[in-house]
């Protein structure tokens, strides 16, 4: 926008052709600027479908050395001397008027809020920002993107909660709201929201406590999404499935993509939401992390038709069968199944009871890490030789020092299927985005490669 704003310069003619265009002036960018910068940009727009960025501060004095609102008592509340209203306090005021709160479609709010050092509680600076900022007070009847993401330098156990009358929605809801996303804010209000297509939950690196997601306000949230296409939560919490035994689960049908990145209690998560669409997923990875690095187990779709299962074991084998369970049942589709990490290898040979036989029975590629056939476990082969005929293709991830086990295990496994007569098409080296020493490494599986005796036991097709 302020790009734009300096072409208007360069003579009278592009002045005259920019200023007439009103798309060019439909993305509101609202800093701690002027007022009149925002002002033109409403004038010029003439009626146009907006699209509102807030990108606002809040803070003590030592934030704001040219307010002239308060110099001697000044207050961490904001308040504004209305007679001589600096332009810190009233950068937003031009857009706040019915004619053009009813035009906003598109709507992302970054509010950061300094650390003034006072005994103020987080909650109240949150909700003194904003009343202060005020957009919340309008229905916004076109609105159908909302982003809001809190950024604080204070620490604070848990998420900045919403006031219970931010939204002015029990009256005049905004049907048109289609995305919603929320970084280190959550509360009540949410459950005023209809038929949302998306929905992104995020909890602040400065706070401590995973989001808390209940049956009191996450589950009459989803029974008014059940619309939901793709559902993104980050570092949140889920009850304990015993304590919903009496809830019934929100089909949500319509669910494609689904994100549950480091959070905790998943098996909650399966008490509270039914997804159909998960049982015909095709493609599953199975990622075992260091339990001692403490990340929490987490879940994603990575396509339309790929599901990513990555969990630290021995504490969450639990979740990983009710995952499995939920997702791919007692006759799972699966195409593609890939296992990596870097947990110690005696800890995934006790894990992979969680695995049923039957996940692997329709797999026609399988990829296989490092710490799934690491020195110390050999006997992993075995165990996958409940794969089913229509396995083609092997993928292998080989690192330095592991090479004679692996080959003395792999020769075995080729060799096996060869005898039962359904053998391999190929072996290959799994590869992985970000690799640092890619020629490194392709190298040293050509070297592998090279030392195994499984030619003559793979299929000429």
């Amino acid at each position: 926008m302020f790009e734009i704003v300096k072409m208007t310069h360069v003579c009278q003619y592009w002045r005259s052709t920019l200023i007439s265009y009103p798309r060019l002036w439909s993305s509101i960018f609202v800093r701690n600027d002027h007022r009149d910068f925002v002002a033109a940009c409403l004038e010029r727009n003439r009626g146009a479908p907006l699209t509102v960025h807030l990108n606002l501060a809040r803070g003590g004095e030592e934030h704001y050395p040219d307010c002239i609102c308060i110099r001697d008592e000044w207050s961490s509340r904001m308040r504004v001397n209305e007679r001589n209203p600096c332009r810190y306090h009233t950068t937003i005021y031009p857009l706040l008027e019915v004619d053009h709160t009813r035009r906003i479609r598109t709507l992302d709010v970054y509010l950061t809020l300094f650390d003034d050092y006072t005994e103020e509680h987080p909650d109240y600076r949150f909700e003194d920002a904003l009343d202060n900022f005020g957009l919340f007070k309008f229905s916004l009847p076109a609105l159908q993107s909302l982003s809001f993401h809190v950024d604080h330098e204070f620490d604070t156990d848990n998420h900045l909660e919403f006031p219970a009358d931010m939204f002015c929605w029990r009256s005049s809801p905004p049907t048109k709201l289609r995305h919603l996303t929320l970084h280190d804010c959550y509360g009540g209000p949410i459950r005023t929201v209809r038929n949302l297509t998306s929905f992104e939950l995020i909890r602040g690196e400065n706070t401590a406590d995973a989001i808390e997601l209940d049956e009191f306000t996450f589950l009459p949230f989803l029974s008014g999404n059940r619309s939901l296409v793709s559902l993104s939560l980050s570092d949140c919490s889920f009850p304990d499935p015993a304590q919903l035994s009496s809830v019934a689960p929100v089909t949500l049908p319509e669910l494609k993509s689904l994100q549950l990145m480091d959070n905790y209690g998943l098996s909650g998560f399966l008490r509270l939401a039914n997804v159909p669409a998960l049982k015909s997923l095709s493609s599953l990875r199975i990622l075992v992390r260091n339990h001692l690095l403490g990340f929490p187990t987490q879940v994603y779709t990575e396509s339309d038709d790929g599901f990513q299962l990555s969990y630290n074991p021995p504490d969450d084998a639990d979740v990983v069968s009710d995952w499995l369970d939920a997702v791919h049942g007692p006759d799972p589709s699966l195409s593609f199944i890939r296992f990596e990490g870097w947990q110690p290898e005696l800890t995934v040979k006790n894990e992979m009871k969680a695995f049923p036989p039957s996940l692997f029975m329709k797999a026609k590629v399988l990829e296989i890490g490092a710490c799934f056939a690491r020195l110390g476990y050999p006997d992993f082969w075995e165990d996958l030789e409940q794969v089913g005929p229509q396995l083609v293709t092997l993928r292998l991830e080989v690192i330095k020092g592991m090479k004679p086990v692996i080959a003395q295990s792999v020769e075995k496994f080729v060799k096996a299927r060869f005898d039962k007569g359904v053998p391999l098409a190929q072996v290959e080296r799994m590869r992985f985005e970000g690799v640092e020493d890619e020629e490194k490494t392709e190298n040293l599986w050509k070297e592998f490669r090279g030392g195994l005796n499984i030619d003559q036991y793979l299929s000429p097709s």
